[in-house]
């Protein structure tokens, strides 16, 4: 440690004996040339800097400047506390630029590129740091005197009061705009990595809901939409029945999560259905109408609840080989528990269920998740059915609406269908056989709206005043089955036997029909006729679907009538269709083994894979899922 002392003492003496061989002149022009160097140096750095794009340019250029300054200060022999001040101002800045440049030395270069907005305050700073080493190389070099021999290489040089004050305010009105323009170029770069880190991470959410989305969509989801056969209710209709589901479903305390609306075929229980559900969509409060259905609507509904549909799909990858409490405890009710606010599942027509014991399970099962969830709803419709009263009647967390669509003894449900029948027939009948028509229907809301169909068909054959007498003479009163009688009635009889071949294809096929599934049968049958022409005929009854262009039934009650007219006896009792079935399953057995023989749409070669669309997979219950299939 000492020798290193020593050394250190004895490195002036050798300066000093090494510029005694030189002649005066020579060191003069020595220092000169130092002075000028590095003038220039720092001119190089500031044209440099001006180019660069990186904003460790003008740092490092500052630095080696300030460095340079402190260097010409060596050659000063002056003490004055004005000058040792601006020196100790300049190491303290220059300190503080260094700490910078280890700061953005480890960012990225794409993080360290600065443009010229930014650039040119910092440029600056650096083009006034040469100016101060020129003031002192110049002062240095103008105030210098030759001592004796033996300090001849030391200049005493004594710099102005007043220039080293201008040196102090211009160092720091430069440093400090220097440093503010440094910060905003940092928070404006943070800014940008803040935001950057925001799209990657939303990237990243994005692929990981992409993913959730593609696990959901393996769920099989059945084809058939309420929506596309029933709409929902005439604006100003069934007032007070939504008012009773709406304190229902608005009901904090939850006393009774289950809302059974129950009343007979033809009532406008489907029709309630769709109303109330749109209300709870547009709410977010639906959670679906089964329960792979369920859990897909729920997730499209509620999309918070993806994430965790989609991880119990993960983790029960065989999920749909389970039995149906399993189904809807592991897709329904357990992500449920992740969403605090009230959900509501529509289960209409529950009664459409073919099996009573099948019935019974679906209830229960539902029973027991609206006693488990704290915010799941149960919204059921059915019409009087023995094996739903058995399981629902002991339940204390039901509320029950019976009867109340259909019955004339509330004068609503006869208003309603006065509205209803006004608004639909007005210019078509006068308003006193427009009232006939509200009597005639008897508080029966899918007679009402067939009647009016008949009567405003733009494929009418007959006048409208002539259907309205053929309504009129239905006896008795409200009863569905004379109406349907009436739509064939009034084809002319000859069309009758393609008629009826077409109406038995449709009850026949599991799934419903398009129009040319339909008219591909009827070719391969050696049948004339056209689905078209069969949907236009029969609106009343029939209807297609725009997007899929399937063929259903608009009620159910028209499909137990085509039933009905399957009974032999029946027939010819009331000499009206007859709808041979039997035959009927065998041509569209035949359709199918042909379909799948084909060599364009049948099954491919063996070992190849067969694509299946999710969508059209059916479940693992079919029959519990009747409701929500073709309307059979």
């Amino acid at each position: 440690m000492s020798s290193q002392k020593s050394k250190t003492a004895k490195e002036p003496d050798q300066i000093v004996n090494l510029s005694a061989s030189e002649p005066s002149s020579q060191r003069s022009s020595s220092r000169r040339s130092q002075v000028y160097d590095m003038t220039n140096i720092g001119l190089d750095v500031v044209a440099n800097i001006s180019e660069a794009s990186d904003i460790l340019a003008p740092l490092k250029a500052a630095c080696r400047t300030t460095k340079s300054i402190l260097e010409v200060r060596q050659a000063v022999d002056d003490n004055r506390e004005e000058w040792t001040n601006l020196m100790r101002r300049l190491q303290d800045y220059m300190s503080n630029i260094e700490g910078q440049i280890v700061l953005f030395e480890a960012y990225p270069p794409e993080n360290r590129a600065v443009d010229e907005a930014f650039a040119r305050p910092l440029v600056h700073y650096v083009e006034l740091l040469e100016d101060i080493l020129s003031t002192v190389s110049v002062q240095t070099e103008k105030r210098g005197r030759v001592f004796s021999s033996l300090f001849r290489d030391i200049r005493k040089v004594k710099v102005d009061v007043e220039v080293i004050f201008k040196l102090n305010r211009d160092i720091e009105d430069g440093h400090r705009q220097f440093m503010e323009s440094l910060s905003l170029f940092t928070a404006y770069r943070a800014q940008a990595i803040e935001t950057n880190t925001k799209i990657i991470n939303s990237n990243i959410e994005t692929i990981q809901t992409d993913f959730d989305a593609s696990t959901i969509l393996q769920l099989p989801m059945v084809t058939f939409v309420a929506s596309s056969v029933h709409t929902p209710c005439m604006e100003g209709t069934r007032k007070e029945v939504f008012e009773t589901i709406r304190r229902w479903a608005d009901d904090d305390k939850r006393v009774k999560p289950i809302f059974w609306l129950c009343d007979i075929a033809g009532s406008g229980k489907s029709t309630v259905a769709i109303s109330v559900l749109e209300t709870w969509r547009k709410e977010r409060r639906l959670g679906g109408q089964f329960c792979s259905t369920v859990a897909r609507e729920l997730a499209h509904h509620i999309p918070e609840l993806a994430p965790h549909i989609a991880m119990a799909v993960k983790l029960n990858p065989a999920i749909m080989r389970s039995s149906l409490d399993e189904q809807f405890r592991i897709l329904i009710t357990a992500p449920l528990h992740h969403w605090r606010k009230c959900v509501i599942l529509v289960v209409d027509a529950i009664d459409e269920c073919k099996s009573g014991s099948q019935r019974k399970e679906l209830i229960d099962i539902l029973s027991v998740a609206a006693r488990e969830s704290e915010n799941l709803r149960l919204f059921i419709t059915s019409r009087p059915d023995p094996i739903i009263e058995s399981a629902l009647h002991s339940l204390s967390i039901k509320t029950k609406l019976e009867d109340r669509l259909h019955s004339v003894n509330h004068q609503d449900n006869i208003d309603d269908i006065a509205l209803y029948v006004h608004r639909s027939l007005h210019g078509v009948l006068p308003e006193e056989k427009r009232q006939r028509i509200v009597e005639k229907a008897n508080g029966l809301f899918i007679w009402a709206s067939t009647a009016c169909r008949m009567l405003d068909s733009e494929t009418n054959f007959s006048t409208p005043e002539s259907v309205y007498d053929r309504l009129i003479c239905i006896y008795p009163t409200g009863v569905i089955d004379g109406l349907y009688d009436l739509v064939f009635e009034r084809i002319d009889a000859e069309f009758y036997p393609v008629i009826c071949e077409m109406l038995t294809l449709l009850l026949a096929a599991f799934e419903p029909l398009t129009v040319d599934d339909l008219d591909d049968i009827l070719r391969q049958v050696g049948a004339s006729g056209s689905a078209r022409a069969l949907v236009r005929n029969l609106g009343s009854v029939l209807v297609q679907d725009r997007n899929t262009q399937q063929i259903e039934f608009r009620h159910p009650t028209f499909v137990e009538y085509l039933r009905r007219c399957s009974i032999a006896a029946t027939v010819e009792k009331r000499r009206q269709l007859y709808l041979n079935t039997t035959n009927a399953h065998g041509q569209v057995a035949l359709w199918c083994v042909k379909r799948l023989k084909s060599r364009t749409e049948g099954l491919k070669s063996r070992g190849q894979d067969i694509e299946v669309d999710s969508q059209k997979t059916p479940i693992c219950q079919p029959s519990l899922a009747v409701p929500y299939g073709p309307n059979r």
